[in-house]
């Protein structure tokens, strides 16, 4: 599992790096310069040991968080100065149509182990998004809208079809009535590359 997790943060790092490469070389500038610096990495699909009450007593817990991320709440141990006072940042993905969230930990999520969704999810598998969608057709539609697309293979991107996904509103939603996190900013798609 930590191999895992290792591996997830590495591939982040490198294509973070050859972002970086990318816009460097497009503007003639170091990417420092441009401000291009990670915010907040986090993994997803893991499982950690870590301290939450059960009950009446604290206990050194292994929390397997699949489909979901860690999400601390304001003021917990383990969370990075920077973030003390807001909780931990929450990356929640929607569909390369729809967009993504930024969210923020609670104080009042202990009962899921200070754990929340880290997706919207599909609604249909990849093989019926495949039969549904033509992915040319979905490239020209996304592009009209203002949200440029580069795809490896036309029916890879008609998998990721924006309604292959649940609502990424009312799963945000939902995360906020269940008291599990709270919405900080919507991220608005305009550029996706699909590999």
């Amino acid at each position: 599992m930590k191999c895992a997790i290792n591996m997830s943060f590495v591939n982040r790092q490198v294509i973070l790096h050859r972002i970086r490469e990318v816009f460097s070389d497009v503007f003639g500038k170091d990417p420092a310069d441009l401000g291009m610096h990670q915010v907040y990495d986090v993994a997803h699909n893991t499982a950690k040991l870590e301290r939450h009450r059960v009950g009446d007593e604290e206990r050194e817990l292994l929390v397997h968080r699949k489909g979901a991320t860690r999400a601390f709440g304001p003021g917990m141990a383990g969370l990075p100065e920077v973030y003390r006072s807001t909780g931990q940042p929450v990356i929640i993905g929607g569909s390369m149509e729809t967009g993504s969230y930024l969210l923020a930990g609670v104080e009042g999520a202990a009962g899921t182990y200070f754990t929340t969704a880290h997706g919207s999810g599909r609604t249909m598998s990849r093989t019926a998004a495949r039969k549904r969608w033509n992915g040319r057709k979905l490239q020209e539609d996304m592009e009209a809208r203002g949200i440029y697309v580069r795809t490896a293979t036309w029916s890879g991107l008609a998998e990721e079809a924006g309604a292959a996904y649940k609502d990424i509103d009312e799963v945000i939603d939902a995360t906020e009535r269940a008291g599990i996190s709270r919405r900080v900013a919507k991220l608005s798609p305009v550029g996706n590359v699909k590999g």
